[in-house]
Parts: structure tokens; sequence; C-alpha cells
């Protein structure tokens, strides 16, 4: 098991987000998204929510989490990035 620390801006105030999630390998070395691969944070800036989404190559998303004054999750996407992957055994 592995915690990714990632740092994402708000899709809708583009503030700056830390956060930080565990996750697992797979036997190829990607990320197992099946497990836990999202994360939801909310905004101090604006007050809104949005989903946080890592997928399996390690590409970081974020989304608005609901659908507000005529916005679509899919309109307002952000890229964020990996900041540190920590090992971490669970012995």
């Amino acid at each position: 098991m592995v915690i990714v620390k990632y740092m994402v801006n708000c899709p809708l105030c583009n503030k700056k987000h830390d956060g930080e999630i565990a996750m697992f390998y797979r036997k190829d070395n990607k990320f197992n998204v099946r497990m836990n691969n999202k994360n939801t944070h909310t905004c101090g800036n604006c007050s809104k929510e949005f989903i946080v989404e890592i997928d399996s190559y390690g590409n970081v998303t974020a989304t608005p989490k609901n659908i507000e004054n005529g916005i679509y999750p899919w309109e307002k996407i952000s890229e964020g990035k990996i900041v540190e992957i920590i090992e971490h055994s669970n012995n």
C-alpha cells in the first residue's frame, strides 16, 4: 500500500488544494483503481464540493460534485499532479 499526496486546483475558483489518498499497486505497477481512487474536497474559497480522482496511470483530475448553475461536471475539469508517493507497510 502507498500513500499518494497530490495537489489540484478547485475546478470552479482555481484555489490550490492538497490531499492524500491510500492506494494499492497492481501487478503491472499501475494504481489499483477498483479499491479507492476518489476523494471529496470542499473548497474554502467558494464553498463548493468537488471530487478528486486518480486513474491507474497516476493522472489527477478534479470535477465538480453536482450540477450547479447550469455548469456540468465535464465542463469544468481541472488537472493536478502527484507531489509524493510514500511507501506504507501494513505490518
